[in-house]
């Protein structure tokens, strides 16, 4: 009940602050889990990507965001589980293949925190664990506009249309080796405009 009324009440914000265009929404799987894997430029970005659906979806959130009780409750009622960033996290990796064998859609950020311009990403193997263990699809995801409705250090968003952009699922092998599947992904969410 209190992802549905978060959703809606989310939804209404965005229209008026960043109104969406969504690109290849046809690609997005009707049933089943699968992954979601997507650049990241602003915290608005797992709201963005949740919008573009009408089932529920699971999110690995940055475990800081969990200290605070409310906070915390809240994100648990939206399918958010925590994880470490900057290190393994064993239990997150764990959580993201229940949920995604109960059939949830999983997104997943493999550059594990925002990127702004001209910084260096640095990508974590953590996804490619997934898609080859999960046995699910991986979507590729490009957003684009989400900076300069919510740039970095503000807390209030701005007016701004946003694209996002979902690409071909990709299945991936376990001939491959995890950083050569998260290579293979960036690629593919870069190619998307």
């Amino acid at each position: 009940m209190i992802y549905w009324i978060a959703y809606y009440i989310i939804k209404l914000i965005g229209q008026i602050f960043s109104p969406r265009t969504v690109v290849g929404k046809e690609h997005l799987p009707q049933k089943g889990g699968f992954i979601l894997a997507s650049n990241h430029k602003s915290n608005l970005d797992p709201f963005l990507i949740g919008l573009c659906f009408n089932r529920r979806i699971s999110y690995m959130t940055k475990a800081s965001l969990f200290k605070n009780p409310i906070l915390r409750f809240l994100l648990h009622h939206v399918e958010a589980f925590p994880v470490r960033r900057g290190a393994s996290d064993v239990r997150a990796l764990r959580e993201s293949l229940r949920r995604l064998k109960r059939g949830l859609p999983l997104v997943v950020f493999p550059e594990g925190t925002r990127q702004g311009s001209g910084r260096e990403s640095k990508m974590y193997p953590g996804i490619g664990f997934l898609a080859v263990k999960g046995g699910v699809p991986v979507i590729p995801v490009r957003i684009d506009g989400s900076e300069k409705v919510l740039p970095p250090k503000t807390r209030f968003p701005k007016r701004g249309r946003v694209t996002v952009s979902f690409g071909k699922p990709l299945d991936y092998s376990s001939d491959l080796l995890y950083t050569e599947i998260v290579t293979s992904i960036m690629r593919e969410i870069e190619s998307l405009s």
